[in-house]
């Protein structure tokens, strides 16, 4: 039934730009699907960044077998489309567990049925292409293993990113490799795969070009058909022909001991996914080179999901993906494609933010075989590297504190990530259909870093593997050419300018290859995103990876260990106490609304849940927000109540048993309080009445969430402002929530999500042991925390069983102030009124001889205003608390 269907988030489709509709497409014609699905274990963003950080030595082996048992399909999601297949009449022709794909067959009526939709045919220009609007919907058995459905919808994906024209000076590739001071090698024992959508070599041809490039044996080159049909006949399609050869030379020529593999497919979103899918996840392969894509705004979100779910295979299994950037400039189209906009586009799926390296173009500078300077390449008649920002993606910690114009740090993905030799006319010469030309595009750029993965892995004795957020942390290692002049402006649309560092035209640069295999041999000196250490050398001594990931992030902002601010942990306060007040409203309701004592100026913009183990609650309950202030919305706060029962949670001595936190060397923490750090969820507000609260869990662990959330919401408040900045964000926790939330710190830390947070907590226990202390307290940020010296909680888990605190200590007292008991003691409301004393307790457990004093101190105030109405009087009150008579509570007013 429809009713009992549910929308496949994602996608949705629109018609071509320009498209004429033909009618509907013939019921009984036959309709292949590619249905991906969803990993029966997440990989958290935080073991990605952890990965990609890593030398090559520092990270494990790839054990392809492992890896698809962790991170592929489960059995019951395969059994649930079967079962889905056979109730439609639909053929299984082939499942792949691993890969987490699933081939379906069957007729176009059939397929309309089993995924709710309409399918017709369209023509645009000279293609027609089967299509369908809006989004998939799928039974609900099924939907929660489903990742994406490709297709239905076989419209042209990409286009390849060449050209080819006269040229003032050309090279053969090899020539490029000692331009570029590839170190020595040649791939022997590297398997490098390239990508094509049409085309087809000529193996006469090749044997040619690679004796004109002085090589003494012809590479060996092997295809893979991926689709029936795929390749066509050398020089039926000519003009991809152009592309496939171009891939096949500058690989061959750079590294001819490697084997090529091409891997031929449809120019779909299916055959294209499936082909580099393939490519990824064969065991042989070590790098693979991509040169077709296209604007982001004409791909559906679940399949740019599905891609950058393949970079985070890609990244564990060591195999880095180059991608051409695209040709047209900060355009990424021509105005005479259809759907011009005249507006700034970044080429997909060169944006993907895992696994992906974005590879733009340069212009050599200088005659002969010298390379005198780069500049960015841009013929000025439309042609030129592409390079921009994602729409879509997040940006990446690596890329963390770089910005593309006017010093505005990312909030999103930039590209490209690194550049090469590009320009036709200082281009790389190539032969196609027997005849001789020279040829460039971002095309170019993308097989050549993939020849020097090759090298760099065979000199490695090990798989080379996604190093560009290595590049990053370390811009003055000399890996990189820097390149500093030029733009990518075309059409009339502004475009990016290079500059030092990197931008948005060519990444950090053209490659030093000798210098990379110097970065990659050895050990990382820092993980800071913006990265400022010299070449490593062999009497430099490494810091551990935990200390430097925290300092990177406590680096990269200007709040790093402020003093203490009472009225800021007031407010930070005040924000916890919004949240006891939204649970108690209603416990069951997982997304109340604002309490009236929100704090004003800020509005709500997510959810926080969690299954609380230590008190034996498996279903998800509200724990807290996160808010974003209204008239700087680039500012965060994330509040985490405790349990709401004072201090019963402490009950169950898990949280007393110690656990390895994340990241390596970063020390023990509570294994109860890490169970339920595992659990915490993101749920965002709806942007508008018409929207429903969406679950951010899909994006990966805590930290990814909240890191996904404020990025978006700045980015959107951004879109709206001539200037803004990064987004920052605070973190407030109350007991349970105080842990939380320091755990919360330490991983965002170690994945550099968000720069330089800082912790407020009250009566939080101790969270890990003295490493784990030692490493958060190292790392300067921002970091209160406020103890009633009665109150237990603070003490436990005890020393001796190896906690240890975190954070400058704030003390307080409560005696005299609240009544002396344990909830008292623990009492949010009491740590305030301790912070403030303008504020009380809870009447609880205010103290009698407090309403006394207001009670005298109100008659006094009576007495005065009639005996004397015009005089000021101040008057002291001394009142004696507890059994002992040893605590005194003074009072004062001034009446007048």
């Amino acid at each position: 039934m429809q009713s009992a269907r549910q929308i496949l988030p994602g996608s949705a489709r629109s018609v071509v730009a320009g498209a004429r509709l033909v009618g509907k497409t013939n019921p009984a014609a036959k309709v292949d699907v590619t249905v991906v699905l969803t990993r029966k274990t997440a990989i958290p963003q935080g073991d990605l960044a952890e990965h990609a950080l890593a030398t090559p030595h520092e990270r494990p082996l790839a054990d392809p077998a492992a890896f698809a048992e962790r991170y592929g399909a489960s059995e019951e999601a395969i059994a649930a489309v079967r079962s889905f297949a056979a109730r439609h009449g639909l053929i299984v022709k082939n499942v792949d567990q691993g890969r987490r794909v699933v081939e379906l067959s069957g007729s176009a009526s059939d397929m309309e049925q089993a995924f709710g939709t309409a399918l017709h045919d369209y023509e645009t220009g000279k293609c027609t292409y089967r299509g369908r609007q809006g989004p998939l919907l799928l039974p609900a058995d099924i939907a929660p293993y489903v990742e994406a459905v490709l297709g239905l919808d076989n419209r042209p994906a990409a286009k390849p990113r060449f050209r080819s024209r006269a040229a003032q000076q050309s090279y053969y590739p090899n020539q490029l490799s000692a331009l570029y001071n590839f170190p020595p090698g040649d791939g022997a024992g590297q398997t490098i795969a390239l990508i094509e959508l049409g085309g087809n070599y000529g193996s006469q041809d090749l044997q040619t070009y690679f004796a004109a490039a002085g090589l003494t044996k012809t590479p060996t080159v092997r295809t893979v058909s991926v689709v029936p049909g795929a390749p066509v006949p050398y020089g039926q399609d000519p003009g991809s022909d152009g592309e496939v050869m171009l891939d096949i030379e500058v690989v061959g020529a750079m590294a001819p001991g490697a084997t090529i593999v091409v891997y031929f497919s449809d120019n779909t979103d299916q055959g294209f996914f499936q082909a580099a899918s393939q490519a990824v996840h064969d065991p042989a392969t070590t790098a693979v080179s991509i040169s077709w894509g296209s604007p982001e705004k004409v791909w559906s979100q679940q399949s740019m999901n599905v891609w950058d779910s393949l970079g985070q295979s890609a990244t564990l299994l060591n195999v880095p993906i180059f991608v051409a950037a695209g040709d047209h400039g900060c355009a990424d189209e021509q105005p005479t494609d259809e759907g011009f906009d005249g507006q700034r586009h970044a080429d997909f799926p060169g944006t993907c933010p895992n696994g992906v390296a974005s590879c733009g173009g340069t212009s050599l500078l200088g005659g002969g075989r010298a390379k005198a300077k780069e500049t960015v390449w841009n013929d000025g008649d439309g042609w030129a590297t592409g390079g921009g920002v994602s729409i879509h993606f997040q940006v990446p910690p690596w890329q963390n504190g770089v910005s593309a114009e006017k010093g505005a740090a990312l909030l999103m993905r930039g590209v490209p990530d690194v550049a090469a030799d590009a320009d036709p006319d200082t281009g790389v010469n190539v032969r196609s259909n027997g005849v001789d030309q020279v040829s460039g595009g971002t095309s170019a750029a993308a097989p050549q870093w993939a020849a020097l993965a090759a090298i760099l892995s065979q000199q490695l004795g090990r798989k080379a593997g996604f190093f560009i957020p290595l590049l990053y942390a370390h811009m003055k290692a000399g890996a990189t050419n820097d390149v500093v002049t030029g733009n990518n402006t075309v059409f009339g649309v502004g475009g990016f300018s290079a500059k030092p560092g990197w931008d948005a035209c060519t990444g950090l640069g053209s490659p030093n290859g000798a210098r990379l295999l110097s970065l990659l041999g050895s050990s990382p000196l820092a993980t800071s995103p913006v990265a400022t250490s010299e070449p490593v050398s062999a009497t430099t001594t490494s810091a551990p990876v935990c200390d430097e990931e925290m300092a990177a992030v406590a680096g990269a902002g200007a709040r790093m260990g402020a003093p203490f601010d009472p009225a800021a942990a007031v407010l930070y306060g005040r924000f916890i106490a919004a949240a006891y007040a939204m649970y108690d409203a209603d416990p069951s309701n997982l997304t109340p609304q604002q309490s009236s004592n929100f704090p004003r100026g800020y509005q709500l913009a997510a959810w926080v849940e969690m299954r609380d183990f230590i008190i034996e609650s498996g279903d998800p309950v509200f724990y807290g927000f996160i808010a974003q202030k209204m008239d700087e919305p680039h500012q965060f706060i994330l509040a985490i109540r405790g349990t709401s029962n004072g201090v019963e949670w402490w009950d169950d001595l898990n949280a007393s048993i110690l656990t390895p936190f994340k990241a390596p060397r970063c020390g023990l923490v509570g294994a109860g309080f890490a169970r339920i750090y595992d659990t915490l969820e993101i749920v965002e507000a709806p942007a508008s009445a018409a929207a429903v609260p969406r679950s951010l869990r899909s994006v990966g662990g805590f930290s990814q969430q909240v890191a996904a959330l404020v990025h978006r919401r700045a980015a959107a408040a951004a879109r709206t402002e001539i200037a803004f900045s990064p987004p920052a964000i605070a973190v407030a926790g109350h007991s349970l929530g105080a842990a939380l939330a320091t755990l919360y710190v330490a991983d965002n830390a170690r994945t550099a999500q968000i720069a330089n947070p800082s912790l407020c907590t009250f009566a939080s226990p101790r969270v890990g042991d003295s490493t784990f202390a030692a490493t958060f307290n190292g790392s300067d940020l921002t970091s209160w925390r406020i103890v009633n010296v009665p109150d237990v909680v603070p003490n436990l888990p005890p020393q001796f069983l190896g906690f240890s605190h975190i954070g400058v200590l704030q003390p307080y007292n409560s005696l005299g102030k609240a009544k002396s008991s344990l909830s008292c003691w623990h009492a949010l409301a009491t740590y305030l009124s301790l912070v403030d004393p303008s504020l009380q307790p809870e009447p609880a457990c205010q103290l009698e001889a407090l309403g006394m004093a207001e009670r005298a101190i109100a008659s006094l105030r009576t007495a005065a205003t009639t005996i004397a109405p015009a005089a000021s009087v101040t008057v002291n009150v001394s009142i004696n608390v507890g059994d002992n008579h040893k605590h005194s509570l003074i009072s004062r007013a001034s009446l007048s």
